[in-house]
């Protein structure tokens, strides 16, 4: 992207104004906070924090229903009253950005718990909370939760709600935050309808996320803890790839540059994330570090990704040789700078976990031993999976653990270079969908295997003959569940990785009810009793 183009897209999406706010700031005596802003609209998609470090945060919210330029007020204060403010600033929004708000508050304490609020002199936002990072000298376990797939039509958001009554220093977004496309009503297998349809104009996408912020449960989990966002295919359109050329590997009416253009500025419009300086495009892949344990990596593997190969087909035989030799084809899955970005800050960590957000599985999936299912993840990129994989272990680089969303699926083991390799060099927890439909309830049947009717079902139930076939072709995994939905739940710390892979009963109706996470009546794919929690210890890559 040219310097002039990328001008144009930071001030389109909001970015080149937004505000920064150094604390202590703005607290005159006698000031009078509701004079700072008047303006019409309301703060109806909530509020966000993200992107914490040790001495800052990103803060965010939307004036809909406002016109015109309009002034909105922040407030950043030690307690929920207010009593205590320690920032005050005053926003221009417009609607050249959806008339979203957005602030960089810096000079904050580490570790921290502060509380915020927008507001004019009409309407008040709702009070978020936020902590801010561990010093990197802390020995203080990190807690954390990571999501994605939340396709608002299918199912209900029960796990945010779930998610919100955690305790957790931040949560992290994988992508498929909204869907560009409707899936899903209720006169077929939905929940909930989408009245927007399939979005392509800079509005619709715009639309999406107020759309799927109406949700009560979202917007809980959003005020509650801050978020690190990173996103996958459907924040444009399903399987696009963003270096596979002006269409991104599909065709022109389903994939355009300037579609992908408006999707990505709807995304820095609507999320506490800013593109990052000095890297290709719409840079989003950054790095966290929280405490002596957890190192954070999020990446991004759709803008720079080349086309998937075999034209991206569901299930190809890997006996075929002509298949396993396309396979194996060198292809751009990361691009070069951010490889060597992933590369340079896994070999540079001090911390005990090297933790990354992978939108995809870098483990094979597989439908027979001989029958690969996804070539849209790390399977349909196997020479850059084994360039990464052999830097980890040529460079004696350990506890690196990726966590993952996309597939719907719940499960979790360790990554091996070849599939026959004994020992795994990295161990990968995958957390399942928000509520985005799996395999369970009704993806099998794309697949010819079970009924489009699952899709309806409140408790579906894969038998377990399906359950033995899968894990007979995937022996590298340590248990899965294709039925339920949920998130993933860690704590770190230098005795171990502890993940809990939380699956509520059901999305189909609003419940708070969640599944064991030692069922004895599961259907473990390897009989391990039905777990679906473990604790990878230092130097012990995989699951035990």
């Amino acid at each position: 992207m040219s310097s002039t183009n990328r001008r144009t897209f930071l001030r389109g999406a909001g970015l080149a104004g937004a505000a920064v706010v150094v604390a202590p700031e703005a607290l005159a005596s006698g000031i009078n906070p509701r004079a700072f802003a008047s303006a019409s609209g309301k703060f109806s998609e909530g509020v966000i924090s993200g992107d914490p470090t040790t001495s800052g945060i990103n803060l965010w919210t939307r004036l809909s229903g406002a016109s015109g330029n309009v002034k909105v007020g922040l407030e950043v204060a030690t307690d929920k009253g207010f009593r205590k403010v320690i920032a005050r600033k005053k926003i221009s929004a417009g609607g050249a950005s959806g008339h979203s708000v957005k602030a960089q508050v810096k000079g904050l304490k580490p570790y921290e718990q502060y509380y915020y609020r927008f507001f004019t002199d009409k309407k008040e936002s709702e009070v978020g909370r936020f902590r801010t990072a561990l010093p990197a000298d802390s020995n203080q376990k990190v807690r954390f939760a990571f999501f994605s797939c939340q396709d608002y039509t299918f199912g209900y958001y029960n796990a945010h709600a779930a998610m919100a009554a955690d305790d957790l220093d931040f949560v992290i977004n994988l992508g498929d935050y909204i869907y560009a496309e409707a899936y899903n009503s209720t006169k077929t297998n939905g929940v909930r309808n989408d009245p927007i349809g399939e979005a392509k104009s800079l509005e619709q996408y715009r639309e999406k996320y107020a759309l799927y912020r109406s949700d009560a449960n979202l917007r809980k989990m959003h005020a509650k803890f801050p978020m690190i966002s990173t996103w996958d295919d459907h924040e444009v359109i399903n399987n696009y790839a963003g270096g596979a050329g002006p269409n991104g590997g599909l065709t022109p009416d389903k994939y355009t540059v300037a579609q992908q253009q408006a999707a990505y500025q709807a995304f820095f419009e609507s999320m506490p994330a800013y593109p990052v300086p000095n890297g290709p495009g719409q840079r989003i892949y950054r790095a966290f570090r929280f405490g002596k344990h957890v190192e954070l990596v999020m990446l991004d593997e759709r803008q720079y990704r080349e086309d998937q190969p075999l034209g991206d087909k569901i299930s190809v035989d890997t006996a075929d040789p002509a298949v396993r030799a396309e396979l194996e084809a060198p292809r751009q899955f990361l691009g070069a700078q951010q490889l060597d970005f992933l590369k340079s800050t896994l070999k540079n960590s001090t911390a005990t976990w090297k933790v990354i957000a992978n939108e995809v599985m870098m483990m094979n999936t597989k439908l027979t031993p001989t029958t690969d299912y996804n070539l849209d993840d790390w399977s349909g990129y196997l020479a850059q999976r084994r360039e990464v994989l052999e830097f980890i272990r040529d460079n004696g680089i350990k506890d690196v653990v990726s966590v993952v969303g996309d597939i719907h699926t719940f499960t979790a083991g360790g990554v091996r270079i070849n599939e026959s390799d004994a020992n795994p060099v990295i161990t990968e927890f995958v957390g399942g969908s928000i509520s985005s439909q799996g395999l369970g309830d009704g993806g099998l049947a794309e697949i010819g295997v079970g009924s489009p009717d699952d899709a309806k079902k409140p408790f579906p139930k894969t038998s377990d003959g399906i359950y033995k076939v899968l894990f007979g072709a995937n022996p590298w995994l340590a248990n899965g569940d294709v039925d339920h939905h949920g998130y993933g739940r860690v704590t770190a710390d230098g005795s171990g990785f502890k993940c809990d892979l939380v699956r509520m009963e059901t999305v189909k109706k609003k419940s708070s009810k969640k599944m064991p996470l030692n069922d004895p009546a599961g259907k473990p794919w390897n009989g391990v009793n039905g777990t679906f929690s473990w604790t990878v210890r230092p130097g012990t890559p995989g699951i035990g």
